[in-house]
């Protein structure tokens, strides 16, 4: 009888216990969560404004804020149509990598030299 009466109150208690254990709500995951895959390229167009290297700065225009030069650099991985001169109009394909600008696509429009006469 003694040992019903604890094994009884045993499975009575882990029960309870169960209970209690599922009935407090999941912690929110803390961190960044993994998206899956790389992040997405990004796109922005303007003219050249310095050609290096192993790298080149384009002048964009967002809005009122007046021209902003952003920085590209070029790894074995760019793929370059035209030739980076300055003053040719660029389109860019680029990933951030630790805070830089790496080209992934760049498609370059002559400047034009032909003016009203």
């Amino acid at each position: 009888m003694r040992f019903r009466a604890i094994l009884a109150l045993a499975t009575l208690f882990m029960t309870c216990f169960t209970l209690a254990v599922f009935a407090e709500p999941w912690p929110p995951m803390v961190g960044p969560t993994d998206t899956g895959g790389p992040p997405e390229d990004q796109s922005v167009s303007g003219q050249i404004a310095s050609v290096g290297d192993a790298a080149f700065a384009i002048n964009i225009t967002k809005g009122k804020q007046g021209p902003q030069t952003v920085e590209f650099l070029v790894d074995d991985k760019t793929k370059v149509e035209g030739k980076l001169t300055i003053g040719a109009q660029a389109l860019v394909e680029y990933r951030s990598d630790s805070g830089r600008n790496i080209a992934v696509h760049v498609v370059v429009t002559p400047a034009s030299g032909i003016g009203p006469d």
